[in-house]
């Protein structure tokens, strides 16, 4: 591999503290020498690339530790809705695809948010079937990825037209005359899902590649990887083979990859290893797995102690018995795999807690398990976290999609709990960043811009540039197990990069840039002109 000298620039590191260097050399794959021009130039052969930075920063690679590789492949392939203001755009949209779409094909479409369109509802199974056509399978997910709307027929399909509908996990919504509405929650969306019908490996090739290239030009360098084995997750059927496909695509992708499984049996994981998963040498690790506890804010079914402000008929729902949840947790840590918790409500987080604090009682020793969301908190909530050395993987991008609604949504008393990333850093709770893609978006730097400038949502719980800057390198690097390898600037660690035309920590994330992405010393995007 090339010999690389960076220099000309200001280095941010970014532990223990920002240093005033200015200068990085690079050479098999791995960085050498971390301190003046001078001093990385001894240390590289006379023939070395010189890269002047021009007063750029030159920091760690941003990694992103919690998102959906394989339903990003599939959103990349189908209609996206995030732009939608009205129904009738929702409808012309849905009316446009199937004039476009085979038509034994389902029309699927995601990130449809009814708290932007005018009506402030989402469309009706009717209004579906109308605008698509009869019989045909229509299927939109809610933003959130834990509801969706169905067409009549899409319904039919999956026998969600019954009133005696039971889903366990889950719900169909009927009106009072015993028609469904079309929409369904939780472990309802699974089987709908299953419409999707075949998708190619050369359509989810074409959708990891594009993916792929929208990661490298926001600075993103490692990510970790929710991948089902089964029916349950945010896929449904659909998601049966995701771990099938994923070690299929994983090797084309230039990323440090760790794999979390979404199964209910831990047994996967030895059988996933047997595949290009797990290759540790080569930046592949398959070593955590995932559970559910609750649902979404957005969709009102994360599991809260007290109703929701807006919606005071219910206080969300729970989604896995705790039994079950406690018999997953303990296989998980047995097998010496992280336990990653989804859990967003207050009460689902309390739950969390107590069911990592009775395994560790029983159990006790080193661990890396995680809460991925912990978005809503009550304060023994948070010091429990703590004591127990759990790290909160959390989407601060979050605050700028939910601005709209969030705080009707949460109440003035529980708001500066939500997403309460200062009271968790304070209380010693390590935060590691994410985005959940493909429901948000994987633009690390408005990340940071969110979790620093939040003026209208519990100001008090922003947090410090340096801070937000950790979540997506050390802290990111530290959940997953690579903290030896990547996540910060320092001798002997591989050289994952990321050059940006500022500080993200003196000046707004916001109106920073990513000059070049560099992983494993090598350039897999340079910007126009940098």
């Amino acid at each position: 591999m090339t010999a690389r000298l960076f220099t000309g620039g200001r280095l941010l590191r970014p532990d223990p503290a920002p240093a005033a260097i200015d200068s990085l050399a690079v050479a098999g794959g791995n960085i050498i020498a971390v301190g003046t021009e001078a001093q990385c130039r001894a240390a590289l052969p006379a023939d070395a690339e010189v890269v002047q930075l021009d007063r750029a920063v030159l920091a760690p690679g941003f990694v992103d530790t919690h998102l959906h590789p394989m339903v990003m492949s599939v959103f990349e392939q189908q209609l996206v809705l995030d732009s939608a203001t009205s129904i009738a755009e929702v409808l012309d949209a849905v009316r446009d695809q199937a004039r476009t779409t085979d038509a034994g094909r389902a029309v699927i479409g995601f990130q449809l948010d009814d708290a932007r369109l005018a009506e402030r509802r989402l469309p009706t199974a009717a209004e579906l079937q109308a605008a698509a056509g009869p019989g045909r399978n229509v299927v939109l997910l809610r933003r959130d990825g834990h509801h969706a709307v169905a067409s009549e027929a899409a319904l039919r399909a999956v026998g969600f037209d019954r009133p005696d509908t039971i889903v366990e996990g889950g719900a169909v919504e009927f009106d009072a005359s015993g028609v469904a509405t079309g929409l369904v929650r939780e472990r309802a969306v699974e089987p709908l899902l299953g419409l999707l019908g075949d998708v190619t490996m050369d359509d989810l090739e074409a959708g990891a590649a594009s993916w792929s290239e929208r990661l490298l030009r926001q600075g993103v360098t490692a990510i970790s990887a929710m991948c089902q084995t089964t029916a349950e997750g945010p896929s449904g059927g659909a998601g049966t083979f995701e771990a099938v496909g994923w070690s299929a695509l994983v090797d084309r992708l230039p990323f440090d990859v760790q794999t979390i499984l979404i199964t209910p049996d831990v047994g996967d994981v030895d059988v996933y290893r047997d595949t290009p998963l797990h290759r540790p040498g080569a930046g592949r690790r398959l070593d955590a797995v995932k559970l559910f506890l609750d649902g979404t804010l957005g969709g009102c079914t994360a599991c809260m102690h007290l109703p929701f402000s807006d919606h005071p008929h219910t206080s969300g729902l729970a989604t896995l018995d705790p039994d079950e949840a406690y018999r997953r947790l303990e296989a998980t840590h047995l097998a010496g795999l992280s336990a990653c918790v989804h859990a967003i409500g207050d009460a689902a987080n309390a739950r969390a807690a107590e069911l990592f604090g009775r395994l560790l009682a029983a159990h006790p020793g080193a661990h890396r398990h995680r809460v991925e969301h912990a978005s809503v908190l009550d304060e023994a909530t948070i010091q429990r976290i703590a004591e127990l050395g759990l790290t909160a993987v959390v989407q601060p991008i979050n605050l700028h999609s939910e601005a709209h609604w969030l705080a009707d949504r949460v109440g003035a008393q529980r708001l500066s709990g939500t997403y309460a990333f200062r009271s968790l850093l304070e209380a010693g709770v390590r935060l590691a960043g994410s985005s959940d893609a493909p429901i948000e978006s994987t633009d690390v730097l408005a990340a940071l811009d969110a979790a620093v400038h939040r003026p209208t949502l519990a100001a008090d719980q922003a947090i410090s540039g340096l801070d937000a800057l950790r979540m997506y390198t050390t802290a990111a690097s530290a959940v997953r197990g690579t903290e030896g390898r990547l996540g910060s600037l320092a001798v002997g660690l591989q050289a994952d990069l990321v050059v940006l035309s500022a500080d993200p920590t003196a000046v707004r994330p916001a109106e920073v840039h990513v000059q070049r992405t560099v992983i494993g010393g090598i350039d897999h995007f340079v910007a126009q002109g940098a």
